[in-house]
């Protein structure tokens, strides 16, 4: 019984470790703020920077132009988004992708 169970845990566990686990790209979350460009300087929407705040309660003036803190600084710091990409949502759902393809021809 022992050699069965050997056998059959040597050729099912490779056939699931073949999975590969796709990492959370901020260019395809929905709180991307794309920078024009190269997209390597894009903004997180979720994380504005705190100095708006700070200047408000200085001069009282509200600020329309809200400052965002970059993709970046929130991957690298665990309290916003992290590496893992906690705050991560999709931009895209793969019903929608599928609908626009079949548009396009």
């Amino acid at each position: 019984m022992k050699y069965i169970f050997t056998i059959l845990s040597l050729l099912i566990l490779p056939i699931l470790s073949f999975k590969e686990i796709k990492p959370k790209l901020c260019i395809n979350c929905k709180y991307f703020l794309t920078d024009k460009d190269s997209g390597k300087f894009g903004k997180c929407l979720l994380f504005p920077r705190k100095e708006n705040d700070i200047y408000n309660l200085v001069n009282g003036i509200h600020i329309d132009n809200i400052e965002y803190n970059y993709c970046s600084v929130a991957r690298e710091l665990e309290h916003m988004c992290g590496k893992e990409g906690k705050m991560y949502k999709r931009k895209y759902n793969k019903k929608s992708i599928s609908l626009h393809n079949k548009l396009e021809n």
